[in-house]
Order: C-alpha cells, then sequence, then structure tokens
C-alpha cells in the first residue's frame, strides 16, 4: 500500500507578472507528483500567470470564499484572510503551507501555525530596503508581528545571501532557523520562448543606415525598479549619439505607467521607448535586443536578469545590496552600476554599445554559468527536502480549531 502523498498548500496574493509569482508558477509544474499534491492559495484570483498554473493544481481564492460585509474596523480583513487560510489548510488536511512575499507570510504563517501545520515561508527582497515601499500601513505593527511569525516558522527561506542576512538584521530571524534558497530557471521553456518572432513592428523594424541598438527591461511598473532612471539614461544616449537608433522597450505593468509615459512624452522620446505591457514571450525580447537593464534600487533575487542572461544576452545591473552581484559573480557575468544613478547606467549602456564584442563574450560565459547552477529542476528538488523535511515536524491537526 502506497504512502499519501505530501499535500502542500501554496499561497501568493495573486498571479500577476513578477517575479514570485513566475517563480510560483514553475514551483507548481515541477513538484514531483509521486511525493507532493500541490494546492494553491491565492487572496485575489487575478493576473496574467493564472493561465500558466497546471491544471492538475486546484486553486482557491479568499475573494471568492469569503464575501465581504460588516463594518469596517483596522485588521478586520486581515484576520478573516487568517482565519480562511486556517480554514482551507483544515479542510484539505494539508502537510504543511508554502508562502512567498512578506504580505503572505502575515496571512498564512498565522493561520498555520493557529492551527499546528508546519510552514516555510520565502522572503523574496532585502527587507531592509524593500519593505517599507510596500508594507502600507501599520509597519511597525507589521514588523514585529513578523518578527514572532518568522521565529515561530518551521523553516525560513531567502532568495539569496544578501536578503538572508539583511532579513536576520531586520526581522530579527534567529540565524539558524533561516537558509538560501536560490530561484531557479526553466531552461527548456527559455530556450522555445527565445526562438519566438516579436511581433512588434516598432521593436523590429530596420532604419536602414543607422545603427540600430536595442535596449530591453523587464518587471513591474514602479518606482523601486528605477524604470524612470532608465528613461533618463536613454535620454541622454540619444542627445550624445544621435546617429544611433536607440530603442527601450520595458516589459510589464504596474502603477507607475501612466508617470512613465509622462516622463516619456516630455522628454521627447516616444519614439524611442515603448512600454508594451506583460509580453508572455519576454524572452524573444531579451534574446533581440543588445543589451538587457536592469535598473532596480530594490532587489532579492531577479528571475529577469537569470532569463536574460539564458538568452545568450549582455546585461547591465544596477548593484542592488541583494541579488544581482551574486547572480553576475561581482560583476564577471555582466556589468554592475551604482544604485540610483542615471548617469552610471548611460555609462554602462554605453560601454556595452561600444565593447559590443566583449560584451557577446561575457554574455557566452554568463548563459554558461546559469545553465550549470540555477535550473528550476535544481531548485526544486532543494526545496522538496525543504518541505518534506517540515512535513515530518506536523504535530497534527486540532479537529476541533478556534478559529
Amino acid at each position: 500500500m502506497s504512502l499519501r502523498r505530501i499535500r502542500v498548500l501554496c499561497a501568493i496574493g495573486a498571479m500577476h507578472g513578477g517575479g514570485s509569482e513566475r517563480q510560483m508558477v514553475q514551483i507548481l509544474k515541477h513538484l514531483d507528483r509521486k511525493r507532493f499534491e500541490p494546492y494553491l492559495y491565492l487572496v485575489y484570483r487575478s493576473g496574467p500567470l493564472l493561465d500558466q498554473i497546471p491544471s492538475d493544481v486546484p486553486v482557491f481564492a479568499f475573494e471568492e470564499r469569503v464575501r465581504g460585509g460588516g463594518w469596517y474596523l483596522p485588521g478586520r480583513m486581515h484576520s478573516r484572510r487568517v482565519a480562511d487560510y486556517a480554514a482551507c489548510l483544515h479542510e484539505l488536511r494539508a502537510d504543511v503551507s508554502y508562502d512567498r512575499t512578506f504580505l503572505m507570510t502575515l496571512i498564512t504563517a498565522a493561520g498555520a501555525q493557529r492551527i499546528g501545520v508546519p510552514n516555510v515561508s520565502t522572503i523574496v527582497t532585502n527587507p531592509e530596503t524593500g519593505f517599507a515601499p510596500v508594507a502600507g500601513r501599520f509597519q511597525w505593527f507589521k514588523r514585529r508581528l513578523l518578527h514572532r511569525l518568522y521565529n515561530r516558522s518551521t523553516r525560513v527561506l531567502a532568495v539569496s545571501e544578501g536578503a538572508r542576512n539583511a532579513a536576520i538584521r531586520f526581522y530579527g530571524i534567529a540565524p539558524e532557523r533561516i537558509v538560501t534558497q536560490y530561484n531557479g530557471i526553466d531552461m527548456v521553456q527559455l530556450q522555445q520562448q527565445s526562438v519566438q518572432m516579436v511581433s512588434d513592428q516598432w521593436w523590429t523594424r530596420d532604419t536602414g543606415s543607422r545603427q540600430v541598438f536595442r535596449i530591453v527591461g523587464a518587471g513591474r511598473l514602479n518606482r523601486e525598479k528605477g524604470w524612470h532612471l532608465l528613461i533618463e539614461a536613454v535620454s541622454r544616449l540619444v542627445r550624445e549619439d544621435p546617429q544611433t537608433d536607440y530603442r527601450l522597450a520595458i516589459l510589464g505593468e504596474g502603477g507607475h505607467r501612466e508617470e512613465l509615459q509622462r516622463q516619456i512624452d516630455q522628454s521627447g522620446l516616444h519614439d524611442v521607448v515603448h512600454l508594451p505591457g506583460f509580453q508572455t514571450n519576454a524572452a524573444a525580447w531579451y534574446r533581440s535586443a543588445s543589451v538587457f537593464v536592469l535598473p532596480s534600487l530594490v532587489e532579492g533575487m531577479p528571475n529577469v536578469l537569470l532569463e536574460a542572461m539564458v538568452c545568450g544576452t549582455p546585461v547591465i545591473s544596477s548593484d542592488c545590496e541583494s541579488g544581482p552581484a551574486e547572480i553576475l559573480e561581482g560583476g564577471r557575468l555582466g556589468v554592475l552600476c551604482r544604485v540610483n544613478d542615471s548617469g552610471a547606467l548611460q555609462m554602462a549602456i554605453r560601454e556595452v554599445r561600444q565593447r559590443a564584442e566583449a560584451a557577446k563574450f561575457r554574455a557566452i560565459e554568463a548563459k554558461s554559468a546559469i545553465e550549470s547552477h540555477w535550473t528550476i529542476r535544481a531548485a526544486t528538488d532543494r526545496l522538496q527536502d525543504i518541505l518534506e523535511a517540515a512535513a515530518k515536524q506536523k504535530p497534527g491537526f486540532s479537529e476541533n480549531p478556534s478559529w
């Protein structure tokens, strides 16, 4: 008689196009179905990645399970989400809870710990720089609550060494409780996508005598990603080198789209900079670009940087306190430049354009390094061992939980 598979309830806010959501899709696809029975819990059933969730993964959404109503009181919605997550764990008789992002940990770790289900929580950015911009109200209280939840978790994961060290300092996590778990990349899927054609004629058209230099970036359109700095850098390049046909495509969606578009229009760059939105074939854009640029002010472990490197594209990244320097091996595999500095981005792009052969050689080395050390299979294998070890620590269900 075969043993029951480990039931893992994975959780994230929604399925928008960010790195954490894409990583969750890959985890759900690659978990070994002989060992695990995966489920997915969302706060909102929304986002362009919904249709990429494997068909054998049941999806639960708070907004559908719990209808609105009642008086608004501070913390009431959070309490309802915690209670519903605990209820969902209990209904599924889940063996372990797994979440990504600290906003989800506030819900899932609280719900799991309430009914005695082991929980594994993932910190996806450097909290010393990434917490305040997204934490919203009551930040002091949320930080204190996360200190307690993380230190009671079965295991805490961080996507980079930099994020791990920062989390220990910022949240006061016991060092033995938190380990580094790098993201993984689906090489086969990326290579299949990369050979597709980009249908955008603005991106692909030839201008004849002028040399075309294509720059691509990808990620949420928010302040922390630093797109305003990249647009400013490209504006300067256009002015200093009018003989080159610069084109910048920033792939993604987010709350700063209108603000970025205003910057583009006011700078007279409407023919130079485009915001094509979320692209399912982003790898094709990366492969056809002259350079990929990540100008972030804050990062944890940026998947898009790994993906661009797999496509053989030279890369430039701001040297955030965690993530990019680990991926680029301190600058050996790509250009690192100062954070929050459009002039540094301008110089880095100019260097890649002027030394194209050296940049391509470095990109070949980078692709080989990613293919050797950053596969989704290796990352999932490590995660499976962590989840299995956590599930074995389960103290058992309460048949009459109080939430």
